[in-house]
């Protein structure tokens, strides 16, 4: 039989059990979801309706609806890459505003090069003469020449469109309810970010604000990914944003490949400076005259009303898959075993 000493700790070991399976559940609830582009990842601009202009793309591109004009696309596409440079739902123009055909799809380097080396298509030796061509895939019609392409083929259902809004708007959700574990106030015209140094995903929460100028990020860990919420319709970039240098030592520079603004809300979205890092806009209609070096997912492409057009640089997002967390009824079920075992153990001594 138990002593009373026996008995206070068996129940001191319950009490710390069920503390424990607590505390797993609140850590469980508390997870931060996957971040994961899904079928956009591997492309530069994933759009689900039409395209009407930009300056030009580095990456791959998608399209939902039509793509009215032409420039150049996937000319930083990695070395060899397989998939199509080009997807369009609908129809597909390569014209300019003036008549004519103008840009051209290609598919990287000829050569085995890192076309992620550098920002920008200034120190690519491939981008006049030994860019490969690239693939359309499209799903109405083809206004192209020959010379503006590799090859075309015709599938209208190479990407559910539809089905792809609805994750990455699931995805917008889910990371605008997350926590915040950052801080940020308003500092000389523009936003200081403060991580707290140690989360390996670090959330700020805007609320309100559309205006993100000149924006300042520190004290946050090494490698973590980055969310930064706002839940304006009308959102603007512009300013200082980590600036333009692919060695730049500035914290949101660094972190381009894992830092992502999403805009849950957002109905139109500007984009005025270079822009470091991905933008989630699911309903957004992007225009702009700077450039964005990641992912933009949004609606729709246009042209800004003056005419200047927006240009999609080529930064892969590195997809955040998080550790697993332990099933708390295992875990409680595998702490009440060895109470059991403990418990059998004192009966024997006894």
């Amino acid at each position: 039989m138990f002593g009373s000493q026996g008995l206070s700790s068996v129940s001191r070991g319950i009490r710390m059990v069920f503390a424990l399976g607590a505390g797993w559940v609140c850590g469980a609830a508390m997870a931060v979801p996957t971040i994961d582009f899904g079928v956009a990842n591997g492309y530069s601009g994933f759009f689900f309706g039409d395209v009407s202009g930009a300056a030009d793309v580095e990456g791959r591109l998608a399209v939902g609806g039509n793509l009215t004009r032409g420039f150049d696309v996937g000319y930083r596409n990695p070395y060899n890459a397989a998939g199509p440079t080009l997807v369009v739902k609908g129809n597909v123009s390569l014209t300019s505003e003036w008549g004519g055909n103008a840009g051209s799809i290609y598919n990287g380097p000829t050569y085995n090069t890192n076309t992620n080396a550098s920002i920008g298509p200034s120190t690519g030796a491939w981008i006049t003469a030994q860019t490969a061509p690239g693939q359309i895939v499209y799903g109405g019609s083809l206004n192209a020449q020959s010379w503006q392409y590799g090859s075309a083929v015709r599938n209208a259902s190479f990407i559910d469109f539809a089905a792809a809004k609805t994750k990455l708007g699931a995805l917008s959700t889910q990371l605008a309810a997350q926590t915040q574990n950052g801080s940020w106030s308003a500092l000389n015209s523009g936003i200081s970010l403060v991580g707290d140094g140690v989360s390996d995903v670090q959330v700020f929460n805007l609320g309100n604000v559309g205006n993100l100028s000149n924006l300042q990020l520190s004290n946050v860990k090494r490698g973590a990914h980055i969310v930064i919420n706002s839940s304006a319709t009308q959102v603007s970039f512009g300013g200082q944003l980590g600036g333009d240098q692919v060695n730049s030592t500035d914290a949101l520079a660094l972190s381009r490949d894992r830092l992502v603004f999403n805009l849950s809300q957002a109905s139109s979205v500007s984009v005025n400076s270079f822009l470091n890092g991905s933008v989630l806009a699911p309903n957004a209609a992007v225009t702009g005259s700077g450039h964005l070096e990641g992912t933009l997912i949004a609606n729709s492409l246009a042209p800004s009303a003056n005419g200047s057009k927006l240009e999609l640089g080529y930064e892969p997002f590195v997809t955040l898959s998080p550790v697993p967390e332990p099933d708390a009824g295992a875990l409680l079920m595998a702490g009440l075993g060895a109470l059991a075992f403990l418990s059998r153990r004192r009966r024997t001594r006894a």
